[in-house]
């Protein structure tokens, strides 16, 4: 009942003007987050069907193999805490040359160690492909992105407004009181 007495002012013959505007202007921006909803399902869903179809051309020119280490990899690295480190490698092409640059490798993995590696069309390393989960991830994160964004936005006008609304009922009340005052006073 306190949130519906809030929201709707009604009648009241104690509510000002900015009383009525900051309770309508509340409605408006729930029913605003509320209607944005779809809207972000809406980019998460073709966020979704990009990244899959995304996923399904990488699918056709990526591969994996394995690279075999030419050196051991480090065991710490002191400046940062990543768990991998780029060590030299070996790893043969689709054509059979082999090809020797840098991959990365768990910290600590001995020479010789068998590291899985994906390799472009072109035999460069690259990324794996993009799995069904790393989609759904990415059209989550969008359409929550989106969503908050839209709240927060929301949000950050109706305090703007609502803090001018303030500023103007206590310069308003300033006022009123210091008239009362002067007519206190003089009795």
């Amino acid at each position: 009942m306190r949130l519906w007495r809030r929201l709707y002012i009604g009648r009241n013959p104690l509510a000002r003007p900015g009383d009525r505007l900051e309770a309508r202007l509340l409605v408006t921006f729930l029913l605003l987050a509320l209607a944005a909803i779809p809207m972000a399902a809406s980019l998460g869903s073709e966020t979704y069907a990009g990244r899959l179809a995304e996923a399904a051309d990488e699918a056709g020119t990526r591969y994996q193999t394995t690279a075999e280490l030419l050196a051991d990899a480090p065991v710490t690295v002191p400046t940062s805490e990543v768990e991998s480190a780029d060590v030299a490698a070996t790893w043969r092409l689709p054509d059979g040359t082999q090809h020797v640059g840098e991959v990365p490798a768990h910290r600590g993995a001995a020479r010789g160690t068998e590291v899985p590696i994906w390799l472009d069309e072109r035999g460069n390393l690259t990324e794996p492909p993009t799995t069904r989960i790393g989609a759904a991830t990415d059209a989550t994160s969008v359409a929550l992105s989106v969503w908050l964004g839209v709240v927060m936005l929301c949000a950050l006008v109706f305090l703007t407004v609502r803090g001018v609304l303030s500023r103007f009922r206590s310069t308003q009340w300033a006022r009123d009181w210091a008239r009362v005052e002067r007519e206190w006073t003089r009795r």
